[in-house]
């Protein structure tokens, strides 16, 4: 793949070693030593406008086809054709955190459950060191219940061999909500499941007799409710005679209190109404070489949310789909710095140093290149710099040691700064140990 950023006014001492004045800046996937991209410029600076050139240019010299991820949180890049989905709490498509990888070296019940500790936190409410414990209690038991046993691999994948009466399958958001809002109200009313599930049915047949009947339910209703009721009393009876070990009350216990239990209740119903997670999966269209996530209907904690689960499940097909010597996948982060932190385990950062050796690149936009970490920057090949606020100058010199009169000489839209690290070289270009091309883009 290659994109033709413009054209390079050399500097007088590289004048005096390459022999031209000026020298086209063309970008190209095989000799840049990864296909990582940054581009730093404030708003108006063209950011949206090279991302779209370089989508159209991978699109039109890819070989053998790419598939293109846009994460568009603006809602303002697209090159038009291409498969979009617009995610907001009216969608019915959507992600789910609770798919288990069943590979016993990356995936596992304790990894997802993890991961998804891991990604809530990266949003500005924290679960604190009580609640993680009681959501990870939660998940086990969840798991454990649709046959993921957290300590049996055999068990982490959907044909582990075993019968069932029926098919398994990995729970989702509201499987979460409806087993910790179970687990709370047995909490609640002490006992085992049984009974707990007893006392739920004769909540919601009482519920449905006078919801049906109003104020004047028939004695058959009645004689319905009473019967249940009873069936209730005989599951807490038989719960109080078959305690064996003892242990029965403190497997409740390890819920932490009513209190805990219920502010993960409160979490998890707040993750299950939001925009992202969805017993639908994604459905872009197969054929189509891009496929855009729209997000700008959703809130700055649900973008974060989304785009750090989805990264994640890109980053495990990636690695299941084996090495490629060449890129077939292209992540567009627009306003990267949102997802951004100095989190070593940041699954973008996981990514920038990984996924190279898999075909996948990352393009990564921002206002300034201060809101990367160093070693983010430091592993990208091409740096691409539209024209930053001075508020950022000083720093952004130090980090691509670069002088302030070079980002002065930057005219939005019409001119930047472009730096290539790469180990393939046509013998006939001169250009290899040129480090900043001082570039007149192309429209």
């Amino acid at each position: 793949m290659e994109t033709v950023f413009g054209e390079a006014q050399l500097l007088p001492s590289q004048v005096k070693d390459v022999g031209l004045k000026t020298v086209p800046v063309v970008w190209r996937s095989e000799e840049v030593i990864n296909g990582h991209i940054l581009l730093a410029g404030g708003s108006g600076t063209g950011k949206t406008h090279n991302i779209r050139k370089i989508m159209r240019s991978y699109l039109d010299s890819a070989q053998g086809g790419v598939r293109i991820h846009v994460f568009d949180v603006h809602d303002d890049i697209e090159i038009g054709g291409e498969s979009d989905i617009i995610f907001s709490e009216a969608s019915d498509v959507g992600l789910n955190p609770l798919e288990i990888d069943p590979d016993r070296h990356t995936g596992g019940v304790k990894k997802t459950i993890q991961n998804f500790i891991n990604t809530i936190n990266k949003t500005s409410r924290k679960l604190g060191d009580r609640q993680e414990a009681v959501l990870r209690a939660v998940m086990e038991d969840l798991y454990a219940a649709n046959g993921f046993l957290a300590d049996d691999p055999d068990t982490w994948s959907l044909n582990d061999g075993r019968q069932r009466s029926r098919p398994k399958k990995h729970p989702n958001i509201d499987d979460l909500y409806r087993w910790t809002f179970f687990k709370y109200k047995q909490l609640f009313m002490g006992g085992d499941s049984k009974s707990a599930a007893a006392l739920d049915k004769v909540n919601r047949e009482a519920q449905k007799i006078f919801r049906m009947m109003k104020d004047s339910p028939t004695p058959e209703s009645l004689e319905k409710l009473d019967k249940i009721k009873n069936e209730a009393i005989d599951s807490y009876s038989e719960y109080v005679t078959t305690i064996k070990t003892g242990r029965e009350l403190e497997d409740l216990l390890k819920y932490d209190s009513k209190t805990t239990l219920k502010s993960v209740l409160d979490r998890v119903g707040n993750l299950k109404d939001g925009g992202i997670f969805k017993n639908r999966s994604l459905n872009f269209n197969e054929y189509n070489p891009v496929w855009r996530y729209r997000l700008k209907h959703l809130g700055t904690e649900e973008k974060k949310m989304f785009v750090h689960f989805r990264l994640r499940e890109l980053y495990r097909n990636a690695l299941k789909r084996g090495l490629s010597d060449r890129i077939v996948e292209v992540i567009i982060l627009d306003e990267a710095n949102m997802f951004m932190d100095a989190d070593p385990d940041n699954i973008i950062s996981v990514m920038a140093n990984e996924i190279r050796k898999f075909g996948t690149s990352l393009v990564c936009a921002s206002q300034a290149f201060s809101h990367f970490t160093d070693d983010f920057i430091a592993s990208a090949a091409t740096k691409i710099v539209l024209g930053i606020d001075e508020m950022y100058w000083d720093k952004t010199c130090r980090q691509l040691q670069v002088k302030k009169e070079w980002l002065e000489w930057i005219r939005p839209r019409r001119s930047a700064l472009i730096s290539m690290k790469r180990n393939v070289m046509n013998p006939s270009d001169k250009t290899g140990r040129i480090k900043w091309f001082f570039t007149t883009l192309k429209q």
